[in-house]
Order: structure tokens, then sequence, then C-alpha cells
């Protein structure tokens, strides 16, 4: 990619590095890219799971639901 004021990329740097921001990543691959994982608030008791969707239009779906923090079914209904 050559902008106004730079030389073009050559050779290793025309690959994206591993720490390169997901939307770019996105953008250039031209397919959505998904992080996700498991997070604990500071201070909170309760852990989150978090899906955050890139798009290649460089559009960003995030989700964010709190887990369960007991058993699935309520006392009583085993």
């Amino acid at each position: 990619m050559v902008g106004r004021h730079r030389r073009p990329l050559t050779g290793e740097q025309t690959v994206l590095r591993a720490d390169v921001d997901l939307r770019l990543l996105a953008i250039t691959e031209g397919r959505t890219v998904t992080e996700e994982g498991v997070a604990a608030l500071p201070g909170g008791r309760h852990p989150y799971a978090y899906r955050t969707l890139y798009r290649p239009d460089g559009s960003v779906d995030r989700l964010l639901e709190r887990l369960a923090p007991g058993p699935l079914s309520p006392p009583g209904n085993e």
C-alpha cells in the first residue's frame, strides 16, 4: 500500500504482524475476524463472556454476557 508520503512496502513489510489490530486484519483480508474469551471486571465477582466480531466493512459487533455464578438448573429441578 502506497500513501501520499510513503515509500512502497517491500518484502517482509507487506506481511501483517501477529499483533496487528483485528479490525485492520478483517479489512485487509476481507473476512470477519472473531475475538472471544472470558473476563472479570475489576472488583467484580462474576465472570463475563465476551465476543467481538470485526467485519470487512470496518464495523464492529460487541457482545457481553454474564456467566451464571451457580448451577445451571434451579435448586429442586434435578
